[in-house]
């Protein structure tokens, strides 16, 4: 039999990162510290006892009780999040961070394996080993397991969706798409709006049906009046979102950077903060109807191509941290698929700006202290190098619109 070198390679270098997400992700876990899985089990354990989980104060009194001093949140998740979660509240909060963690290690091999399975690829074919090998080095990802945020195992989610509907298993795909919505609404709701373009009505049927399920579960669970659970979650939202809150993506927060719409890049130039939302959104209209108009004209043949793009759109206006672009992996399936000499330097040039994304930010924003003054100040400092993270995903959406459009030219035409 002959040894295939960089198949071997490529194996080694998956079990070190799979080392790393155990020793920097799963092992943390045992311990009290806050991370992003406390609003989830908080919330939920606040879900489960009919309280209202967007109450600072009780969330807070909760915390230290179920977490330790000083194990403060602010809720933010919707209420179909507090549902899903609900069992792993049952379970003490270390027993429950573990279990979480775990959760997300298999997440990322869902991931992998999905993504594989989309692309039709074979696990002799050394296209598989190189899609695994990105996944598991992927950044966002070690990043998002290290802070125990539902990312990764939204995304996982979703690939498994987008997997099943390739397989025409519609009911199935749905049911799951519709859980990856009630966790984070910002990655399935564009899914099931692609199969909606598409016509697989079965697959949004489901995922609406089963969506409207749990909304309603969630909410009536909640022994509030609506208009002040609302008001409550509004009040958090302006928490994160208000000046200078951690997910504010203006100058007045200084921890921005991690934030990955196109706002943080814009701001700077505007300085305004309606203006930037203005321009962003502006960007994305723009993007999205040229990307209807492909999808109405002739339709691309590839699914992930089509999905990656819609996706890729919605980072330029849509609340999203660096933990989230995990999502865009889906890109590779396109990009290492075979034929279409047309678009065979564009396949080559996502596969780089996924590589580019895999890398993240965390470097510059981690390496500013360390750095003069007159570094961290300068234009070049922050409007081109620290947010060059979304200067990269513009120009991936550019490059994934491009290829939507030749290839709905090149495709039949829909009556």
């Amino acid at each position: 039999m002959r040894i295939n070198g960089t198949r071997i390679l490529l194996a080694f270098l998956i079990l070190m990162m799979f080392g790393d997400f155990v020793y920097h992700g799963v092992v943390p876990a045992l311990t009290a510290r806050k991370n992003d899985f406390s609003d989830p089990f908080i919330g939920a354990w606040l879900w489960r006892h009919g309280e209202n989980p967007y109450n600072r104060a009780l969330a807070a009194t909760t915390s230290k009780q179920l977490g330790g001093p000083g194990f403060s949140i602010v809720p933010i998740y919707p209420p179909t999040a507090y549902l899903l979660a609900a069992p792993f509240s049952l379970l003490p909060w270390r027993a429950a961070n573990l279990c979480w963690a775990v959760l997300g290690l298999a997440g990322v091999g869902t991931i992998a394996w999905s993504l594989v399975r989309i692309g039709r690829f074979t696990a002799i074919d050394d296209k598989a080993w190189f899609i695994t090998a990105i996944v598991f080095t992927f950044r966002p990802f070690h990043t998002a397991l290290l802070v125990g945020n539902a990312a990764v195992i939204t995304i996982a989610l979703c690939m498994l969706g987008i997997y099943l509907a390739s397989k025409e298993n519609d009911l199935a795909s749905g049911a799951i798409l519709a859980i990856a919505t009630c966790l984070k609404p910002h990655f399935g709701i564009w899914i099931l709006a692609y199969y909606l373009v598409r016509r697989r009505f079965r697959v949004v049927a489901a995922g609406v049906l089963i969506g409207i399920v749990l909304s309603v579960v969630a909410i009536a669970q909640i022994r509030l009046n609506p208009a002040a659970l609302l008001a409550a979650y509004r009040g958090n939202l302006q928490y994160w979102f208000g000046p200078g809150g951690e997910n504010d993506f203006t100058t007045a927060n200084p921890a921005r950077f991690p934030l990955v719409n196109l706002q943080v890049a814009l701001y700077p130039f505007a300085h305004s903060a309606v203006a930037a939302n203005a321009l962003a959104y502006a960007i994305f209209l723009l993007g999205a109807a040229i990307w209807a108009y492909a999808m109405f004209w002739g339709r691309p043949r590839s699914d992930a191509l089509a999905i990656s793009s819609l996706l890729a759109l919605s980072f330029l206006c849509v609340y999203h941290r660096v933990n989230d672009a995990g999502i865009l992996t889906l890109a590779l399936c396109w990009g290492f698929e075979e034929g279409g000499e047309q678009l065979r330097r564009t396949r080559g040039l996502v596969v780089a700006l996924v590589l580019i994304l895999a890398a993240g930010q965390s470097v510059l924003t981690r390496s500013g202290p360390y750095f003069p003054s007159w570094v961290t100040d300068s234009a070049l400092w922050n409007l081109v190098l620290v947010p060059y993270f979304v200067w990269s995903l513009l120009l991936l959406n550019g490059v994934l619109l491009y290829a939507v459009v030749v290839s709905a030219r090149n495709a039949p035409m829909r009556h």
